[in-house]
């Protein structure tokens, strides 16, 4: 690594800022919006067809005895629960630069105590360990371990989980795979946030038609997983598939980000579908 490079431009700082700072508030002064259902939607809705006109719905509503829907409300909050910024954990990549993330999520009132990074390369956390002196505080814990390790290992959960790979979705950064475990063996509280942020491909390398055929195969089969395709000479062979490479050469930033967004769901549903 390049030791004059820095992840402190203005850019990336404002980036930061704003991702972790709408994470903080959601999961805290916001906290009913993050969750799929809010607490008031089970009274809306009795509430909704209360008002009608005299039907065969309103009449069924009439039987209902609204207790029910205090209890509902009750359960609501006992499994959202109401939580501060000092009561939030979180866990990040640590890079050899981990006062960036740490002193916006201080700024933002989470507690150090409640701060973790992890970095794996040995240069690299030797980099991040000298970026602070021993005495000073407050300080991260500075992990040397791989993320997705700690997950398996570790009965411990986060309510925000700062994915920044600093590489393309697939690379030997393995980012997909963080992700996978942290779903897998559930270390997201409920309600939760994960931030991830994947660099975009440079468009003018020699390997970004691999990375068209990729998203384009991705594609292809996520709009129907039923189509019949020809294998030949160790290409495929599909007006439908050649058009949306086509389109995707066009379109690459566009579609890379559809493709981050629609892989990570992916990931979710089949981690937590494993045996």
């Amino acid at each position: 690594m390049n030791s004059n490079y820095t992840y402190t431009q203005p850019q990336k700082k404002s980036a930061r800022h704003k991702a972790l700072a709408y994470a903080v508030e959601i999961l805290t002064f916001e906290r009913n919006n993050a969750c799929c259902v809010k607490r008031n939607y089970v009274r809306k809705v009795y509430d909704y067809f209360a008002s009608l006109d005299d039907c065969n719905d309103k009449k069924e509503v009439e039987k209902i005895d609204v207790s029910y829907i205090n209890y509902w409300e009750k359960l609501h909050d006992s499994c959202v629960g109401y939580k501060r910024p000092e009561d939030l954990y979180v866990c990040y990549l640590c890079g050899p630069e981990p006062n960036n993330d740490f002193q916006e999520l201080i700024n933002l009132g989470i507690l150090p105590q409640n701060i973790w990074a992890f970095e794996n390369n040995l240069t690299t956390y030797k980099a991040a360990l000298s970026s602070y002196d021993l005495a000073e505080f407050p300080q991260p814990k500075i992990i040397k371990q791989q993320i997705e390790t700690f997950f398996q290992q570790t009965p411990k959960k986060f309510d925000i989980v700062y994915i920044d790979a600093c590489g393309a979705i697939p690379s030997k950064q393995h980012a997909l795979r963080c992700f996978s475990s942290l779903c897998k063996y559930h270390r997201l509280n409920s309600p939760g946030i994960v931030i991830s942020n994947f660099a975009e491909p440079d468009t003018m390398s020699e390997n970004i038609n691999e990375y068209h055929d990729l998203l384009a195969l991705y594609f292809l089969f996520k709009r129907n997983p039923n189509i019949q395709i020809l294998l030949e000479d160790f290409g495929i062979h599909s007006e439908e598939f050649d058009a949306l490479r086509e389109q995707i050469s066009k379109e690459f930033t566009y579609f890379y980000g559809e493709f981050i967004s629609s892989i990570l769901r992916d990931s979710t549903y089949a981690k937590q579908n494993d045996p």
